[in-house]
């Protein structure tokens, strides 16, 4: 039984608050994010270490899965218990999709792990490639439905799909007053560029301020959570 690419898109979207698409792993590859890791010396992403960890030379499409993230649902950006709640669901939801391909297709599928340093991919490169939204002014995916309100994981798919198309015509910030960059807390838009260590300063103090409104543990008391900062996602009026 043949399978085409916008039913494995239609299958994936079908579970609630997802946007999917496709994108060759070469493309991926090539993104600026790679690039960017490979020139800077000062980057923590050690590219020759972790790059393709555990890939079968077969996969070689790659499913991006974004989900959305409602502002009236902080929890799912809670770090509690070793992992968000958005990568939990975005992980149940890989581990089903992997099961459907199999089943009813004979596909293998891969589902990756978050981080690039234990073999997953940079996800907002995967994300522009598969059509899914482009990087704002803020350094984060802005899809056009949901803005920068969106969680993202992938899947390894074996075999050569086609890719479903970037975005085109969509260019929410050449207009718009900086919402994102006033909002910052720390100020990690000096000079209208974003800087990623000052933006780490501010998820230092997160971390270092974790608040007990978690779920009650074994001993009846509540987990301690970490609420990172989403003050330049929630201040975009993209899909606000």
């Amino acid at each position: 039984m043949k399978i085409q690419a916008p039913e494995i898109i239609s299958q994936a979207e079908s579970y609630d608050g997802i946007r999917a698409g496709i994108a060759t792993l070469a493309d991926v590859l090539k993104g600026p994010s790679y690039r960017d890791a490979r020139e800077d010396a000062g980057s923590t992403t050690r590219l020759g270490e972790c790059q393709g960890v555990d890939w079968p030379e077969e996969a070689r499409t790659v499913l991006v899965l974004g989900l959305h993230h409602l502002e009236t649902n902080p929890r799912l950006d809670w770090w509690e218990r070793g992992d968000t709640w958005g990568n939990r669901r975005l992980r149940k939801i890989s581990e089903s999709l992997k099961q459907w391909l199999r089943k009813k297709y004979n596909i293998d599928a891969h589902p990756l792990p978050y981080h690039v340093e234990k073999g997953g991919l940079f996800l907002k490169d995967a994300a522009v490639k598969s059509g899914i939204g482009i990087i704002g002014r803020s350094n984060l995916l802005v899809n056009p439905e949901w803005g920068p309100r969106i969680r993202l994981r992938s899947i390894l798919l074996e075999g050569n799909w086609q890719a479903t198309r970037a975005l085109e015509g969509f260019s929410p910030c050449e207009t718009c007053e900086g919402y994102c960059q006033k909002a910052c807390p720390v100020k990690a838009f000096r000079g209208s560029r974003y800087s990623r260590p000052v933006c780490l300063q501010q998820i230092k103090t997160d971390e270092e301020n974790k608040v007990a409104v978690g779920e009650i543990d074994e001993n009846g008391k509540r987990n301690f959570v970490v609420k990172y900062c989403r003050a330049c996602e929630v201040s975009c009026p993209v899909g606000a």
